[in-house]
């Protein structure tokens, strides 16, 4: 089988397995254009886009956030305009293809990341705040990936995963 038959042949069977599932991604030919569209507003901080292209009670889940969860779009604002002002040159960059499930309602995207930490960090978790975390001016350089789960074609949830440990070291954050 030639390179091209694999590929028809696994986008066949996604298609089927999607449709025979019920899944929610949008289609395979388009999960590419959505993650650029997606990497595009995360790079420029531009939380509205991020937000159009979530479901209203999206549930992200990010190690920093020590347990919690950012739920719906007021907290997702919240938790993004802090990490926003700690870290204003973050950018991220996919690595590899989305991993996309055969369920059709989830993709797993490995990325590589920087940003500098030139903002403190304070006002996270809303209702029982941590206490405030000092610019540091030190980089972090890191590699992670993404799950994300859809509905309706929108992203509903969003697993951040990294070295939480290994970033903080870099930042300075402990040694």
């Amino acid at each position: 089988m030639t390179s091209l038959e694999k590929i028809e042949y696994f986008d066949d069977r996604y298609r089927k397995a999607r449709a025979e599932l019920g899944g929610a991604l949008p289609g395979a030919d388009r999960i590419g254009e959505f993650m650029s569209h997606w990497y595009t507003a995360v790079n420029s901080a531009d939380i509205d886009a991020q937000l159009a292209m979530c479901t209203e009670d999206i549930l992200v889940e990010d190690p920093a956030m020590f347990g919690r969860f950012s739920k719906g779009h007021a907290d997702f604002r919240r938790f993004a305009e802090i990490t926003y002002t700690a870290f204003p040159d973050m950018r991220f960059e996919a690595t590899a293809a989305p991993l996309i499930a055969l369920d059709g309602n989830r993709i797993v995207v490995p990325w590589h990341g920087t940003g500098t930490l030139v903002g403190g960090i304070s006002g996270w978790p809303p209702e029982d705040p941590e206490p405030p975390v000092a610019a540091t001016g030190r980089r972090f350089d890191m590699e992670g990936m993404d799950t994300y789960e859809f509905r309706d074609g929108l992203i509903s949830f969003w697993r951040i995963s990294y070295d939480n440990f290994e970033m903080s070291k870099q930042l300075g954050l402990m040694s």
